[in-house]
Formats: structure tokens, C-alpha cells, sequence
């Protein structure tokens, strides 16, 4: 595992320079890459210790650290602006990941989002804001940003054209999976599924599904997704 030096922060961009820790495969024999992005309060090198429940040959890990293990601070269900500037700089850091995949060769289509809690969060809003075919997403007990998801479209709120996005702008057919334990006492499951629904309604190929007695964790039902979304990029 290697990591990238972390930088002093900034005041408009509080993420910059922070590190993205990898695993895997090295730049040069990769030919899939999966993005990780970790919780509040946690660390990169802590959600690349999952890399071992689906760990495949050619695929290359790429986990960006949260200037103070978070990467906004007010609730997911804030109006959005409240996250800003830790959001869009966060969203950097996500663009910084796919940058390094990118000079490995590895071109959108190959790479997976794998979020959970705030990450999951953080990698629906990535693929919503930047809408085209990627190697799938994973977000697990997590949702869109925003008070009210029924009006979400590429970049926040619908807006109608002053988006700056045409309406052929979509998802196409990238593969998303919304995971939560139906008792989850930090998401609402009603947003889990209508993150599900505004991705499906960008074009995406979108599934959620709700555990019951799970509560905010992981189970290896949701490794087993995370697994078969990776080895569909094989």
C-alpha cells in the first residue's frame, strides 16, 4: 500500500492535497479501478482494509482522505450550499482519484464507486454531477445530498436548462446499487430508495435494497455486489 503526501489545507478547497492511499495492482498492470471513499470519521487506509473481501487480479484501489476524516459538515438532508466549499472540494478529490486511473489508462467506463455512510453520499453526488457510463457505483447506507431528492437533476436542484447540462447528458446504463439496513439510525430508507430512483432517472441501471436488523454497517450481501460489480470490468 502506498500514499500520496498530504498538504496544507486551504480555506476554499479544505481537501486539497490530502492523500489518496492505494492498493492492488501497480499503475503500469492495472486495468480496472475501484474508488473508495470512507465515512465520517474514518480513515483511506482503514476502507482499503476491505480490499481483501474483493480483491481482483488487474484492478487497482484508489481511497482520497477527508481533511479531518470528513468530507462536509452538516447533515445529508441540508440544503446543499451548507456543504459548501468542503462538498465541491471533496468532489475534487474524487476527480483527483479517477485522474490517477486515467494516467494509468484506465478510462471511466473501468472504474467502480465504492462509497459508505458519507462516502456513499459523496460518490452518488459525484456520479449524478458528472453523468456518463462508469464501471458502477456502490453506496451503501448513504443517499443524495439535499432536503428533497424528488427534484434532483445533474448538479443540485432542478433548474431547468441553467444546469449547463443537455438532456443527453446521463448516466447510460452505468450500473448503481443503494444499500442500507432498513433500521439505520443515520439514513432514512425512504432516501436510499429515492436515490436509487433520480440515478435510474439519469439513465443509470439502479437497484436499491433495504436489510432489515443491519443498522449502519456493512453485511456480505453487500461485499457480494461490491464483488460482482467489480468482476463485470474483467
Amino acid at each position: 500500500m502506498s500514499r500520496r503526501p498530504t498538504a496544507p489545507r486551504s480555506a476554499t478547497d479544505p481537501h486539497e492535497g490530502q492523500e489518496i492511499a492505494t492498493a492492488g495492482a501497480p499503475p503500469q498492470v492495472a486495468d480496472a479501478a475501484v474508488v473508495l471513499l470512507h465515512g465520517r470519521g474514518s480513515k483511506a487506509r482503514h476502507v482499503l482494509t476491505l480490499v481483501d473481501e474483493f480483491l481482483h487480479r488487474g484492478v487497482m484501489y484508489l481511497a482520497p482522505q477527508a481533511a479531518g476524516s470528513s468530507w462536509y459538515p452538516a447533515p445529508a438532508t441540508s440544503p446543499i450550499e451548507r456543504n459548501e466549499p468542503w462538498l465541491t472540494s471533496a468532489l475534487g478529490r474524487v476527480s483527483a482519484a479517477l485522474d490517477i486511473a486515467a494516467d494509468a489508462g484506465i478510462p471511466p467506463e473501468g472504474v467502480v464507486f465504492f462509497g459508505f455512510s458519507q462516502g456513499a453520499c459523496l460518490a452518488a453526488e459525484f456520479a449524478v454531477r458528472n453523468p456518463r457510463r462508469y464501471g458502477g457505483l456502490v453506496a451503501l447506507s448513504g443517499s443524495l445530498l439535499g432536503p428533497d431528492l424528488g427534484n434532483r437533476t445533474h448538479d443540485g436542484y432542478d433548474d431547468g436548462d441553467q444546469n449547463g447540462h443537455s438532456s443527453d447528458d446521463d448516466l447510460d446504463g452505468t450500473p448503481a446499487f443503494f444499500g442500507s439496513g432498513r433500521d439505520d439510525p443515520r439514513v432514512d430508507p425512504e432516501r436510499v430508495e429515492a436515490s436509487a430512483r433520480v440515478l435510474a432517472a439519469l439513465g443509470a441501471d439502479a437497484t436499491s435494497r433495504l436489510y432489515e436488523g443491519l443498522g449502519h454497517a456493512i453485511n456480505d450481501d453487500e461485499i457480494r455486489v461490491i464483488d460482482s460489480f467489480i468482476e463485470r470490468l474483467g
